[in-house]
Parts: C-alpha cells; structure tokens; sequence
C-alpha cells in the first residue's frame, strides 16, 4: 500500500447545499446461530440519518433532513413533518430520492427545510399520512427520530484536517475529519472519469475505499475531499494527484469457509469470483496467507462466474456443508489452502498476481465460536475494496458459487 498524507488547501463555501497467523483450528464445534437484529426504530423501518436520531446542537439553519427506508416509498401524497410544535410545523419540501452515505442497502430521501428550527428545543421528524409503499399500500404515519436544537444558527464551514490517500491494490483509501458534523463527499478524476462518492453523513470522521476499476489504469488521476455541515456551509480540499493503479484482473475473493461443518482442512474453501466480462486465465495467480500459499492451475474462470480454491481432498458431496452450485469451478491446490490451511481465528488471505494483490480478506472475523461452526463469512458487495466493514461479522451461510446470501 502506498500511503500519501495530504497537505490541504481548504476552500470555504458558506451557504452552499449540499501480526503471524495462528495455526489451523480442526476442531468443529455445534452452531448455535446469529443474533437476531434490533427491531426498525419508524414506520416501515424507516430511520433518521441526519441529522442522526438523538443529535444536538442542531444549527438553527438546518438545510435539510435524511431519512432512509428499507425500500423505496411513493411521496406522491406523503411528506415529512418537521418540529411540530405551537407555532406550527417547519415548512419542509417534498422528499427526493438522495445516495445513501454509507449503507446501501436501503434507499435514503432528502426534504429541503424551508424556515429555521425553533431555538433550544426538541424537534421530532414524522412521517405524515399518505406515503405509499412499493406495493401501493398505505405507510402508518409516525415519529421516525428526534434531535435536539442549539440556540443559533451556524454560519461557519467546517474545518477539514488529517487527510490521507493511500492506493491500495485497485481501490483508494480515503480518510479525513472535520471539526463539526458534516456530510462527505470524495471525488476521483482521471482522464475524463470522474468518480463522486458520498463519505458518511452526521460525522466528524470519515475513512472509505472507493473501487478505481472505471479509472484508466495508470494514468494521472487527481481526488479531491469536501464536507458539507448541517447547516449547508462547505469546505474543500485543493485536487491531490496521484497515479491511478495499473490493469489488474477483474477478480475477488468473495466467500471464506473457514469453519466448515464438515472435515477441516478438506471442506475448507475459498470463494472467487470474475466480475468481468470476459473469460480469464487463473495461471499466474496465487492464493497465499502469511506464511506461503498455492499457485493456481492453469484453468479459465467465466465471465461473471465462480470458482472456489479447495483443497486436493474436497468433496462437494461430503453432505455437512451447502454443495456448491452445479458448474462452479473447483480449482484443486494441496492438501491445504496457503500454507497451512485457514485459521478459524481470523487469518488474511491474498489473491496476487506477481507483488500486486488483486483481491483480499484480511481476516477480519474470528469463526472459532461455536455460531460460526458451519458458517461463512462473504463479500457483501462484490465490488467493495477490501475493508472490514465489506465483509459479514455475524454468521451467515455457505453460498458456495450462488453469490451474496
């Protein structure tokens, strides 16, 4: 990884919207399963992102407010009600479809607020009567979240500091902080490609990895940072230059089996998968851990397919583990994966090609408990650099070549 620390040239814009691995466990132990996950604190699970249920010192001059939902909500009848209190409610615009900062798993709305919040108070954000679901149905309307008031507004951007870059195999690690809560956003530019992706919203600290694969490889590329705080105030950094990543195969690693069900180190494996579209060559690709690893045969993985990395002994029919899809590709190494086989403690295993890693996970979950027995971690999105918070830390199961569970 090449790690750069930036410098900043920060341009105001107040008013503007917005260790060694340890050895192999063998040992199998019964699963007791996952823990179930906290009920939806609104309507139809909607919650308040920014700004965040619970906040304070909201600046009078509130911009706008962000809800996210499970799925997608029909505002054509719906809208939000703002700090509904004796003097009436803030007039607020209708709801408009917004990325989602840093989850996207659901679908996140902005409304435009259109008068200030009273000062020193409690303001809740409702969902009004009238809103429709993806079915047509009625949502109930109800408090999604409640923040608390300062005593003036905020006319003062936010401060940007501890910026750094670093190019980490075919993505950019990106972090930075501000002096307020604010929204980020990170822009990547590189021979006419330009790459905007939101950093977080309602933080003082931001740390991303933003995929460079649509950039031209190896060329001069330029990421610029900026923050955007409550009340609309904004900030950026000058354009930093750095050079874009060379070509590498469109290929991750998107599923670990470290604890299988079944025998250990036989049934263990280690999921790939060709984001491409085009066929590619595995020779001159190598699986490896901390203390060595395994060149792969010379097989031809599919565009847009599966292989998984097993072991010489792998039985896909064993019975104690999901099989793995019909036409998954089993490529064939030693008697165990990397040098030893993979640690249910946690180990980082690496997808390289020469001394350029193409894909990895970094061993980020400890599978060694008894709810892991059986179960996988995986790639949540495909395309996600390799980063902890792309991977699942609470058990789900094996999909051996189906894809995301």
């Amino acid at each position: 990884m090449r790690s750069l620390t930036l410098l900043l040239a920060v341009l105001p814009v107040p008013g503007a919207l917005a260790a060694c691995a340890p050895q192999t466990d063998l040992t199998n132990v019964t699963a007791s399963g996952a823990t179930a996950p906290p009920p939806p604190s609104g309507p139809a699970g909607a919650v308040l992102v920014n700004p965040a249920a619970g906040a304070a010192e909201v600046p009078l001059n509130l911009a706008a407010v962000v809800v996210q939902f499970p799925a997608a909500v029909d505002w054509s009848s719906g809208g939000l009600v703002i700090c509904d209190g004796p003097g009436g409610a803030v007039p607020v615009s209708s709801p408009v479809a917004v990325p989602c900062a840093t989850d996207t798993t659901g679908v996140c709305y902005q409304a435009a607020l259109g008068g200030g919040l009273p000062a020193s108070a409690s303001c809740s954000v409702s969902l009004a009567a009238g809103a429709l679901d993806a079915s047509g149905a009625a949502i109930a309307p109800g408090a999604i979240g409640t923040f608390q008031d300062a005593a003036a507004p905020d006319v003062t951007p936010p401060v940007l500091g501890d910026v750094s870059v670093a190019v980490s195999g075919p993505c950019l690690e990106v972090s930075f902080s501000t002096d307020e809560p604010s929204s980020g956003m990170v822009s990547v530019a590189a021979g006419g490609v330009e790459i905007d992706t939101p950093a977080g919203a309602g933080q003082t600290r931001f740390d991303l990895g933003i995929p460079l694969g649509s950039l031209p490889p190896g060329g001069a590329a330029t990421v610029t940072v900026a923050a955007t705080d409550l009340a609309g105030n904004s900030a950026a950094s000058a354009p930093f230059a750095f050079t874009a990543p060379a070509a590498l195969p469109a290929i991750a690693i998107t599923e670990v089996l470290a604890n299988p069900a079944g025998p250990e180190p036989q049934q263990e494996y280690v999921e790939l998968r060709n984001l491409g579209d085009v066929d590619l060559p595995l020779a001159g690709l190598r699986l490896q851990d901390s203390k060595g690893g395994d060149d792969l045969p010379a097989e031809t993985l599919a565009a847009g397919g599966y292989a998984l990395v097993v072991t010489a002994t792998y039985d896909p029919e064993e019975g104690s583990d999901p099989a793995p899809r019909a036409g998954t590709l089993l490529v064939r190494v030693d008697t165990r994966l990397g040098a030893d086989g993979l640690s249910n403690s946690g180990e980082a295993v690496q997808l390289v090609q020469g001394a350029a890693i193409v894909s990895s996970y970094g061993g980020w979950v400890d599978v060694s408990a008894g709810s892991w027995n059986g179960n996988a971690v995986h790639r949540l999105i495909q395309t996600a650099c390799d980063r902890s918070d792309a991977w699942n830390h609470t058990p789900l199961v094996p999909t051996p070549g189906w894809g995301p569970p």
